[in-house]
């Protein structure tokens, strides 16, 4: 039989083939009937290994601060879990976090700017 044709997980095939020759056909004698090769389905013991996927982001959390000026910010956050990387499959790429200065919305407002001589 050759090797199953999957390393991991289900759906591979393995084949196994067998010659006309215990005793061969001679002096006019028939081949033998049915098929030289046969395939049967097979499985790896194997587990696939199962790459991380991105969550949703998150929404946008409150600012930061009650007026928005250069150091407001609000930050979203998404997770390395659909799917979970598993069996030695990779983590995502990028980043879990993401930041944004804070917009005028709501109650939030610029920031009072002081005058100075």
């Amino acid at each position: 039989c050759t090797p199953c044709s999957v390393s991991c997980g289900a759906g591979g095939t393995s084949t196994r083939e067998r010659s006309c020759s215990n005793p061969p056909p001679s002096n006019g004698g028939k081949t033998c009937d049915g098929e030289v090769s046969d395939k049967r389905a097979c499985n790896s013991t194997e587990i696939c290994p199962v790459n991380g996927g991105w969550s949703k982001w998150g929404n946008w959390s409150t600012c930061s601060e009650t007026c928005a000026d250069v150091s407001s910010i609000e930050t979203r956050r998404r997770t390395c879990s659909e799917p979970e990387p598993a069996a030695g499959g990779e983590e995502c790429i990028g980043h879990a976090i993401q930041k944004r200065p804070c917009r005028l919305e709501g109650n939030i407002q610029p920031c009072p700017v002081n005058g100075m001589w």
